[in-house]
């Protein structure tokens, strides 16, 4: 009985031997990285790479935000990120980061690098939001508006669409990002971030890419555009012109869809319809707004966004790329693994677009 007993208690301090300790370390004990910028360095081939660091507070209510930027040049990301250990006295954590910002140098060179390392690094999520910085990252970064409360909250709230709802904003999470960049039939964009002083930034422009680099920057009415064929429910509002007057009329819902189809003249097209139900908002003249006034108003504005977006569209067709897919769709409804891209590729440069956007604006926007 005493041998068993003793083989018992000899077990246990085994097992107790081959436990390892808490590896946990106490907020108080880390630092939080809540943006990355990443701009070329001094030497050719190296990485400046800039940590803006959010410190522990209380209530964030009653006192100042503290934040810390630092910055480490090497020939690897991960190697700076190792040389910045250095730097603090906190062990540095990831998980709260929501935006990495590429300088606009990298972006017209080659982001794939950064792409991937963002995505194989563990500590940080696949739903970071991926913009490029104009004139560069750390110009970005060290914007301070003046309502941020949260260090690096301003870019959080606008990019996520959690504060502003700007149809001049795009997102791209680093998931979308790496999917754009390696899928057949879909090409990247990026939404720009221009630095203004020390306490504004402007995001009202996206950027389209070639897989690789920027190809082309849309202007902020194209951008408008953009975001209204990408995403449904844009909240934003478009001119429509009758006569001498001019009205502005405000989307409350909008949507749009497309076919692609081959015309009796055997050449490719992708219709394109676009609904959009909307109130006037502005009206430059002094008529009385009746119920025949709101249907010619409507198919004005009709007319006029139709021919802006299919000048977008050519526009696009003519860079080469396609960021909304049109060969990820046609290769889903032409299913042959063998020939489906190669039939798209000759397909792309003869496309032609056919927009009909329907307005219908139901409410004058005031009470009589």
């Amino acid at each position: 009985m005493r041998s068993m007993r003793g083989r018992v208690i000899l077990l246990l301090l085994l097992v107790c031997m081959v436990l390892t300790g808490c590896n946990f370390k106490d907020i108080d004990r880390r630092i939080f990285v809540v943006a990355i910028g990443i701009d070329p360095g001094k030497e050719e081939g190296t990485f400046k790479v800039s940590l803006k660091l959010a410190i522990p507070q209380g209530d964030v209510t009653k006192i100042d935000e503290k934040m810390l930027i630092v910055t480490e040049e090497s020939e690897s990301i991960s190697e700076a990120l190792r040389r910045m250990k250095s730097k603090v006295e906190k062990e540095l954590d990831y998980v709260h980061c929501k935006t990495l910002i590429l300088g606009e140098q990298i972006a017209a060179k080659d982001i794939r690098h950064v792409t991937d390392w963002a995505m194989r690094r563990r500590d940080i999520q696949s739903i970071l939001n991926f913009a490029v910085g104009k004139p560069g990252a750390l110009e970005v970064l060290q914007v301070k508006p003046p309502s941020e409360r949260i260090p690096s909250n301003s870019l959080i709230l606008a990019m996520s669409g959690q504060g502003t709802e700007s149809p001049f904003i795009s997102s791209v999470y680093s998931y979308q990002l790496m999917r754009s960049i390696y899928e057949k039939g879909i090409d990247p964009i990026l939404p720009i971030i221009e630095a203004q002083g020390k306490e504004q930034f402007l995001i009202d422009k996206i950027a389209l890419l070639d897989k690789s680099k920027i190809k082309l920057v849309l202007s902020p009415d194209e951008t408008r555009l953009f975001n209204l064929l990408s995403r449904s429910n844009l909240r934003t509002n478009f001119p429509a012109r009758l006569g001498d007057g001019m009205y502005q009329y405000y989307t409350e819902s909008s949507s749009s869809s497309y076919r692609i189809v081959t015309r009796q003249d055997g050449e490719p097209a992708i219709r394109y319809q676009i609904k959009i139900r909307a109130i006037l908002e502005e009206n430059s003249t002094v008529q009385m707004i009746t119920h025949h006034m709101l249907q010619k108003i409507a198919a004005a504005g009709g007319t006029e966004l139709s021919q802006a977006v299919t000048a977008l569209l050519l526009k696009i067709r003519d860079s080469g790329m396609d960021p909304l897919g049109w060969g990820l769709h046609y290769g889903a409804r032409h299913w042959n693994n063998d020939t489906e891209m190669a039939v798209w590729e000759s397909l792309y440069p003869r496309l032609k677009f056919e927009v009909k956007a329907d307005v219908e604006v139901k409410y004058s926007g005031m009470i009589k």
